[in-house]
């Protein structure tokens, strides 16, 4: 009794998911969502400024994480940022080679640094 009454309320949920969908396109629902989106992508950061340690910081850190993602980070210190660069390192093993990352902090302090 119990499956039949979940089947009949996800039959239910699922009738009105269908009837909800089938509206006109290009109604002003719609152009709104798509106006709200179009300007969301000026806001994108794509490209990341060019600093000492950019071609380390690309090779190793890119892979993992957007140019957005490095700029919405806080401005930090050298030594916080040394801390989150052997973190990924030693805990998430990203594959970083122990050469690199002083080149690597150079450039999350030159970009993201505290001043």
């Amino acid at each position: 009794m119990k499956y039949l009454k979940l089947k009949i309320i996800g039959l239910f949920s699922l009738g009105a998911c269908y009837i909800f969908s089938c509206s006109e396109p290009g109604k002003k629902a719609d152009n709104i969502v798509a106006a709200a989106s179009l300007q969301n992508l000026s806001s994108v950061v794509t490209e990341l400024p060019i600093a000492p340690g950019f071609k380390s910081f690309q090779n190793n850190c890119l892979t993992c994480h957007s140019a957005r993602y490095i700029q919405m980070q806080p401005d930090l210190s050298a030594k916080t940022w040394l801390a989150l660069v052997t973190k990924m390192q030693k805990s998430f093993e990203a594959p970083v080679p122990d050469s690199s990352v002083n080149e690597i902090v150079q450039y999350l302090v030159a970009i993201k640094g505290k001043s």
